[in-house]
């Protein structure tokens, strides 16, 4: 099974994505939610006097990357991305304005939560994502056929100890949920900015093909080094 991973800007594999006429089944993502500060900023920041993931999370366009890599889904095609609530507005609003039809919201519950000022806030205990389709086309809903309905929940706790090796790394375990209903064996799934590669390893393991990229050359071979 294919599982191509790049270290460079995921404008770049794009680029060459598009030149060789490659379309995906499923555009699959946890990009950078643009979180980190350097001073308080109460209730964006969670309470904590800064939070700081990297370089690479200051500042990020919510929009852009999703009009860059829109073109890549195939039509009937869907996209999952994970993000802070608060930047929803700006990315249902560019899904919509780039031909995707906002279908649900998916929710990440965590049984393990960070606790922070308890005394004084709810724990944030999940973490959620859009799920959109491409076009008109019909689109892959994997249902298992023993339970009547599913709900977009899905429960696991963070990953701890020397197996986190990206602060924002999701649990292959729900990766794996959400790719074995959206897409089907043998499809083709993508990810600009990977991080942790767990997105690559859920496709090894369920047999999808995977590409793509991440820019930081750190992230990258320890990503790389955990599937491999």
């Amino acid at each position: 099974m294919n599982i191509i991973m790049e270290n460079k800007d995921y404008k770049e594999l794009v680029e060459d994505m598009i030149k060789n006429k490659i379309k995906v089944d499923l555009l699959l993502t946890d990009p950078p939610y643009g979180v980190s500060r350097n001073h308080q900023l109460g209730f964006s920041n969670m309470g904590r006097a800064g939070m700081d993931y990297g370089e690479w999370d200051y500042g990020f366009d919510q929009r852009e990357w999703i009009k860059v890599c829109s073109p890549l889904v195939r039509e009937g095609g869907s996209i999952i991305i994970f993000n802070d609530w608060k930047n929803m507005t700006d990315i249902v609003e560019e899904l919509t304005m780039n031909g995707f039809e906002i279908k649900d919201l998916l929710r990440w519950e965590k049984s393990n939560p960070m606790p922070r000022n308890v005394k004084s806030r709810y724990v944030m205990d999940i973490e959620v994502a859009v799920w959109a389709v491409k076009g008109k086309k019909r689109w892959v809903f994997n249902k298992p056929e023993e339970i009547p309905y599913l709900r977009p929940i899905f429960n696991s706790g963070l990953v701890l100890g020397k197996k986190r090796i990206h602060p924002t790394q999701k649990p292959t375990a729900i990766l794996e949920e959400i790719i074995k209903i959206h897409t089907n064996e043998g499809d083709l799934v993508f990810d600009p900015f990977f991080g942790s590669g767990s997105t690559a390893q859920a496709c090894k393991s369920l047999g999808r093909r995977f590409i793509g990229s991440e820019i930081d050359e750190k992230y990258f071979k320890k990503a790389v080094k955990q599937i491999w």
